[in-house]
């Protein structure tokens, strides 16, 4: 029995689609597998700049974090080189500071620390004073010449007596000089507050002068 010649014919020409078809989805399957290759090499090679990018965002963030300490620091800071000098004007001649603690807030370490118990009424910077005068209208003119210190708010005494007997504090600078409070001079012990530091935290940047060293001033207009 013969094949009829055109049924050959179908099936030569379904065969030479079979393989058309073969040939296209192989090509196909293997440029996709070649493109998706490639983009995965090109993902790896982000992702690696990425995480190399990702050290600077993080240094980035780190020295952001250090800029709004060091802005938070400078906020906090008092000038006490500014407030000791207008202290030293206004202190009469006939008065010895015999000891000076400045602390930026209430219960900030200050070396031999607070002497007064008025210091933690206001959370300020604030001076506290230890020294003697010659008589008690002294301590009230102290009391109205610190006043007149830039920035001061308020000036308070928890202490003011006589002495029965002399006693002598160091020289501002150390030296070997010194200062007297004879017998019967009024001592003093005065807090002097200034106006608040903004961002000073419960143990704020502090300053001292004198704390276990006693520090004698005098000087001023009388």
């Amino acid at each position: 029995m013969q094949v009829p010649v055109y049924v050959l014919l179908g099936f030569l020409a379904a065969a030479v689609a079979l393989v058309t078809v073969y040939v296209l989805t192989n090509n196909a399957i293997t440029s996709r597998t070649a493109t998706l290759n490639n983009l995965k090499t090109q993902v790896a090679q982000e992702q690696a700049a990425a995480n190399r990018l990702g050290q600077f965002s993080k240094f980035s963030q780190l020295a952001q974090t250090r800029i709004g300490t060091v802005r938070s620091i400078a906020a906090a800071r008092f000038d006490w080189h500014t407030a000791l000098v207008d202290l030293s004007k206004v202190v009469p001649a006939n008065t010895t500071l015999q000891s000076i603690v400045g602390t930026v807030v209430p219960g900030a370490s200050a070396g031999g620390g607070s002497s007064s118990s008025l210091r933690g009424d206001i959370a300020a910077p604030a001076f506290e004073l230890t020294g003697c005068t010659a008589n008690q209208d002294d301590v009230a003119r102290l009391m109205s010449r610190l006043r007149l210190i830039d920035g001061v708010t308020r000036v308070a005494f928890s202490n003011s007596q006589e002495s029965n007997s002399p006693s002598a504090s160091g020289g501002a600078s150390g030296g070997s000089g010194s200062q007297t409070c004879v017998a019967n001079a009024p001592n003093f012990d005065l807090t002097v507050f200034f106006t608040p530091v903004a961002n000073a935290g419960a143990n704020g940047v502090t300053a001292v002068s004198g704390g276990t060293t006693t520090v004698s001033t005098t000087g001023g207009t009388p």
